[in-house]
């Protein structure tokens, strides 16, 4: 391999462009814990390989018109300095999403970003000094850099999936010790919360209403992940009482690994629909794998919602079978919520408990609220949470932002519930929104990653 003298210009630019370039990409495989295949599902990078693509024609039509110049080394590098230079701002000024889902600038995500430039740029560089070498009109040379972008997805992917192997065995390493520090504790009591929806405010009304008894230790936001939750067991010590933690899925398997890291005693199923059908590719994977949180040791409970009575019976464990409490808005319940009165103002509702009924007060708005609060209760009183403790707690407890958030002000009445869509959640965010005598309108983008059910759940939203 042979590079000239001057050249070190090139791999500046290269490694500029791919620097930029590799953002977007890792923005694409970040939302899916870095799966590589991801790149092949995002639009915004379709669009711009295609742009790309359109740059490349262009430039490398002027770089053969130049061809035929006497002055064409010169015309060569201002053709290839300027073609870079376009490249840079179009990747530079890339709008990446800022706020419900940014790219986050991880350790995991820098060392992705720094690796993957280094590679790629070292890449076709060797490609460049390899023509630089073999070629006997060094004009011709500058086609491999022009050709760059149209190279970078196979080279993104190749350095990925090489940092991807270290990354796994890293995860493992953080996965080992959050398990040992979870398991550490005798006394230290562990609740999984999962389902299609609803997981994040289960898991916030419930440690609103242990908190008053217990010293809770909660994943943060949406940490829902083995990493999430590696990363919060990292703030465990022997003064919390509680975890809770909340267990995303998308995937086959991803509820089954985090059960055999947390090893819970007590589990909340908030609900199973289609919601992450693309990814899990049929309806019975989901309630398969939604259904691993089930499988808890002997003297185990499971809250599970009363709508999914029927639908689960075939998945409990058949062996030493945990204690299975159905929770909701269904009356004949165990823990159950009747008589809902919605308002303005929040909801008003008698709260059956397996000792008696209770009339009970939330500044939360919609039916969806009403049945997080009931599944958080039953777990909250079969903690031993007080009856009187447990209804001021539920009227102190406050919204989740962007999930039935109510907002009100100037005379309007915002109903923001845009952190997610599914089939259920539109369906009760539309009937909280009828409760309303007033005129309505509703935004909405639609719902995704329902599959093969997207466009008919569409139509009927």
């Amino acid at each position: 391999m042979t590079l000239l003298r001057g050249d070190w210009f090139y791999a500046v630019l290269a490694a500029l462009d791919a620097f930029f370039m590799t953002r977007p990409y890792l923005y694409a495989i970040q939302q899916d814990n870095y799966r590589v295949g991801e790149i092949f599902k995002s639009k915004r990078l379709a669009v711009m390989y295609l742009i790309d693509i359109a740059a490349q024609a262009l430039f490398i039509g002027v770089w053969a018109l130049f061809y035929f110049l006497q002055t064409r080394a010169f015309w060569g590098f201002v053709t290839v300095m300027f073609f870079f230079i376009a490249e840079f701002a179009m990747y530079f000024m890339e709008d990446l999403p800022s706020k419900k889902k940014p790219l986050k600038y991880t350790k995991r995500a820098v060392r992705c970003l720094i690796f993957v430039t280094l590679f790629s740029a070292t890449a076709v560089m060797c490609l460049f000094a390899t023509a630089t070498a073999r070629l006997e009109t060094l004009y011709l040379r500058y086609i491999v850099l022009l050709l760059f972008p149209l190279m970078y997805p196979p080279l993104f992917m190749l350095a990925t999936g090489t940092i991807n192997v270290f990354e796994r065995l890293n995860n493992a390493r953080y996965k080992r010790r959050a398990k040992k520090r979870l398991l550490a504790n005798a006394e230290l009591v562990r609740v999984a919360v999962t389902g299609s929806y609803g997981k994040t405010s289960v898991k916030n009304f419930l440690t609103a209403m242990l908190q008053s008894v217990y010293n809770v230790l909660p994943t943060p936001a949406s940490y829902n992940t083995p990493m999430g939750i590696s990363k919060t067991v990292d703030g465990l010590d022997a003064t919390y009482d509680v975890f809770v933690a909340e267990f995303g899925a998308r995937r086959v398997g991803d509820v089954k690994e985090l059960m055999s890291m947390c090893k819970p005693e007590y589990a909340i199923l908030t609900g199973i629909n289609s919601q992450h059908l693309e990814t899990f590719r049929t309806q019975e994977n989901i309630l398969r794998e939604k259904c691993r949180v089930l499988e808890l040791p002997r003297d185990g409970i499971a809250v599970v919602n009363s709508n999914l009575r029927g639908r689960i019976e075939g998945r409990i464990p058949k062996k030493d079978p945990p204690r299975i409490i159905y929770a909701g808005l269904d009356e004949d319940a165990e823990y159950a919520a009747k008589d809902l009165r919605m308002t303005e103002n929040g909801c008003e509702f008698t709260l059956v408990l397996p000792e008696g009924e209770y009339v009970a007060y939330t500044s939360l708005f919609g039916r969806q609220n009403v049945e997080d609060i009931v599944l958080a209760a039953a777990i909250a009183h079969e903690l031993g949470v007080g009856i009187p403790v447990l209804l001021e707690a539920i009227e102190e407890l406050q919204p989740v932002p962007h999930r039935m958030q109510l907002i009100s002000g100037n005379g309007i009445c915002v109903i923001d519930d845009s952190f997610n869509s599914n089939p259920d959640g539109a369906a009760c965010a539309l009937d909280a929104l009828s409760m309303l005598d007033r005129r309505k309108v509703v935004l909405t983008p639609g719902m995704v990653e329902l599959g093969a059910k997207e466009e008919e759940e569409n139509f009927k939203l």
